[in-house]
């Protein structure tokens, strides 16, 4: 005799309940499977996007000490879309020692080296981009005049090589060489360098600034003063610029990752619901067929609650068996995505194994539930 075996038969109700079970085969199996799937459901989810989330929060690694200063547009005065030499002077003086570095974002399109417009993609004139950028092919030349770097995703997506020319056309006419890719950077990155092409600001016939990044000097002052003095300094009279620390963008996008989770989440307990009603229904459809069972099981001295705990034993079984099911491919779904989005398919996070935690235990829940009413 097994060892389950042996151990269940010191439970009797277990083992009527595991018999009573296999006999209606095809009905305890779509019981299970909808416990299965909404276990996978809550519990796949949740540890991909835990995984997906790790993965787009750890990209403002490498940003936490800037901020982005940006005009503040009035329809009545046109000349506040873009922020002038004497604001950029002004900037500097209230920085604390924080590098200032003002870029322009060039209007028109992007052609590649075959000529063809690309998509998805900006170009953005900056007077030195390796004081944020390394390149992981070709060079940032220390004398950035004439010549173009590009980020990884846009020249991955549209094969384009250091020594190919690239052009922008519209507010700026011409072509440059690509000097260097520069390497990923992810969604953390303020100027978006992953799709693209960075310019020397010498080639802007105009003198407006679009934008300007702080970085922080650490043994000066934290982003955060920097930022607080910028913006005391450009908004006594009026606001004139608004200032974005990498941490602010970082917790925004920290929520909008929670809230997409709750949903999901959301719409994955819907499984569960209709899992409880399976197991309500094959419960039910059970308890009908034996009715001369259950009468002489009463007759042989059964009480109530005896037939009752019984019906509920068959339920929960039917749910541990899911969970039993469910909760290693949720697991195997999070290994996989921890693999796509970090490299590493043991990379789970304590929040991540949370929610396999929490489908199981609604996944018995369900059953428990599910097997109450025929009780």
């Amino acid at each position: 005799m097994s060892l389950l075996r042996r151990l269940t038969a010191q439970v009797p109700t277990v083992v009527l309940a595991r018999r009573n079970v296999a006999r209606a085969k095809t009905r305890s199996v779509l019981a299970v499977l909808a416990i299965v799937i909404g276990v996978v459901a809550i519990g796949g989810i949740g540890v991909g996007g835990e995984a997906f989330k790790q993965d787009q929060l750890s990209a403002y690694e490498n940003f936490g000490g800037t901020a982005t200063v940006s005009p503040v547009f009035y329809e009545n005065d046109p000349d506040s879309r873009t922020l002038d030499e004497q604001q950029i002077q002004q900037i500097r003086q209230a920085a604390d020692g924080a590098a200032v570095v003002p870029v322009r974002n060039a209007d028109g399109i992007i052609r590649g080296p075959d000529g063809d417009t690309i998509v998805f993609a900006g170009a953005r004139g900056i007077d030195d981009p390796s004081r944020f950028y390394e390149t992981k092919a070709g060079e940032i030349p220390a004398n950035f005049e004439r010549v173009a770097v590009v980020g990884a995703a846009f020249a991955e997506s549209n094969d384009v090589s250091v020594g190919d020319q690239v052009r922008v056309v519209g507010e700026i006419d011409e072509s440059f060489r690509v000097a260097g890719i520069i390497r990923q950077q992810g969604s953390g990155d303020p100027l978006s360098a992953d799709r693209s092409v960075f310019i020397p600001n010498t080639v802007f016939d105009r003198d407006g600034y679009d934008e300007v990044i702080l970085q922080a000097n650490v043994q000066v002052a934290g982003i955060e003063s920097v930022s607080e003095s910028v913006r005391s300094q450009m908004n006594q009279r009026q606001q004139r610029v608004r200032v974005t620390t990498s941490a602010s963008r970082q917790e925004q996008q920290e929520q909008q990752f929670e809230i997409i989770n709750q949903f999901l989440l959301g719409i994955s307990a819907i499984s569960l619901l209709v899992a409880a009603v399976t197991i309500a229904n094959t419960m039910l459809m059970s308890a009908i067929e034996r009715e001369g069972e259950i009468g002489v099981l009463r007759a042989v001295g059964y009480s109530k609650f005896a037939v009752v705990r019984l019906l509920v034993a068959e339920s929960t079984l039917l749910g541990v068996v899911g969970v039993a099911i469910g909760a290693p491919l949720a697991l195997v779904i999070g290994a996989v995505a921890n693999e796509l989005l970090i490299g590493d398919p043991l990379a789970f996070t304590a929040t991540g194994l949370l929610y396999v935690g929490v489908g199981v235990v609604f996944g018995v829940l369900t059953a428990l539930v599910g097997g109450l009413y025929p009780a």
